[in-house]
């Protein structure tokens, strides 16, 4: 089983987390789970998001496996965009997990690593002024759902999280398991990246 590291700040926006980690969660071959969801963050313990969800978190010394990266967004992004600590911790989680899917205004933090440089990247569409000022080095793509460069996942606001999560889930094990899960959840899953109504 793959390991899924949500990583957690205070104020992240909760939709952006979990919304994601629960299609991550439904993800099957045959009868075996595809992923197991972890919660991290710099100094473990609870961390609230910006409905006051409090979630355990694990220190992020305490990653044993470096597959999937999940960075949720949150007006409290804003901060730590500028939080050069944090910003070096992402930079570093990011570099050695195989994969990293960053939702909402998470696609700017893992922007200011430099990671994204030059690659196609869509964050969310309210705070798009902001977003593209905070990272001018990125090919910023307005019209995307979500965008993949690479190992990088970056998605639209919110909502968009889960059909990004889908969208990595039929890169990964095929479009009909994508579709299955989004059945499940009942959800309508808009499975073209480059078509956002927003």
């Amino acid at each position: 089983m793959r390991a899924v590291n949500v990583l957690l700040y205070e104020g992240f926006t909760t939709m952006d987390a979990l919304g994601p980690a629960e299609a991550l969660s439904r993800a099957l071959e045959g009868e075996q789970k595809c992923y197991e969801i972890e919660y991290f963050s710099a100094t473990g313990g609870l961390v609230g998001s910006s409905t006051n969800a409090k979630i355990w978190t694990r220190k992020l010394s305490e990653i044993a496996k470096f597959d999937v990266l999940l960075v949720p967004g949150g007006f409290a992004a804003r901060e730590l965009a500028h939080d050069g600590e944090f910003i070096a911790i992402l930079g570093e989680l990011a570099r050695r997990h195989e994969c990293v899917i960053a939702v909402c205004t998470g696609s700017v933090l893992l922007a200011k690593t430099g990671l994204l440089d030059s690659m196609e990247a869509t964050s969310n569409k309210l705070s798009w002024q902001w977003v593209t000022s905070e990272a001018p080095s990125v090919h910023w793509v307005r019209a995307a759902r979500w965008c993949v460069s690479g190992k990088f996942y970056t998605s639209s606001g919110v909502s968009a999280g889960i059909d990004e999560a889908l969208g990595f889930i039929a890169d990964m094990h095929g479009l009909d398991e994508a579709q299955r899960i989004a059945r499940t959840m009942e959800y309508v899953y808009n499975s073209d990246k480059n078509a956002d109504l927003f």
